[in-house]
């Protein structure tokens, strides 16, 4: 973990330099969450999102008592973070199974190029039923259930964090129509896109 995202991104590129797979040999996580710092990071840097309005109103309310007269201990005032932005620097599932874990990396990858399962078995030397068996014991999900999870999670985060319209979120996320988007998306997180967004936005 880096004390800022600038020095993660610097751990990034020696990690580069050592032949280090990120996240796989090393998960890398920064502070800030500066966008353009971690999404211009290879790969994108997993970064600890500070809570910089409750900051900037504690040290208001804190100078407003001080400007009234009264005396202030000096003390630590800790602000809890909004929590960690997940990239791919630690987004990482680890598991002893060197095919499984390639067929997860490529699910994670590319599920949002509308892969199927077939596609991830081209990826690994193993049959359907060998796969399915094993990454549903170590995973606990099947290959077609973590390419869902992965998608939709893609989906959560556009309507959260954008003014993208649905079909343009669907053509980013793999899905063909939609119409078929909305309906897994009420199936599997149940709610409708729309009222998930407007629930939901930052």
């Amino acid at each position: 973990m880096a004390c800022y995202d600038l020095l993660g991104r610097q751990v990034l590129e020696a990690c580069r330099q050592l032949d280090a797979r990120v996240p796989d040999e090393v998960a890398v996580v920064g502070v800030d969450d500066d966008e353009l710092i971690c999404e211009l990071s290879d790969p994108p840097l997993s970064s600890v999102a500070p809570d910089t309005n409750r900051t900037g109103y504690e040290a208001a309310a804190l100078l407003d008592r001080m400007m009234s007269g009264e005396r202030v201990p000096p003390r630590e005032y800790l602000v809890p973070p909004l929590g960690v932005v997940v990239r791919e620097s630690s987004d990482v599932l680890a598991v002893d199974d060197a095919d499984v874990a390639a067929a997860v990396r490529y699910i994670r990858d590319h599920a949002c190029d509308g892969i199927d399962v077939q596609d991830v078995l081209a990826q690994v030397p193993l049959s359907r039923r060998v796969l399915e068996s094993r990454f549903k014991k170590l995973i606990g999900r099947t290959p077609h259930e973590e390419i869902d999870r992965v998608q939709l999670g893609r989906v959560r985060e556009l309507l959260r964090e954008t003014d993208l319209s649905l079909s343009e979120i669907a053509r980013r996320t793999g899905f063909e129509h939609a119409e078929y988007l909305s309906v897994v998306f009420k199936k599997r997180i149940g709610l409708p896109p729309g009222e998930y967004r407007r629930r939901h936005r930052r």
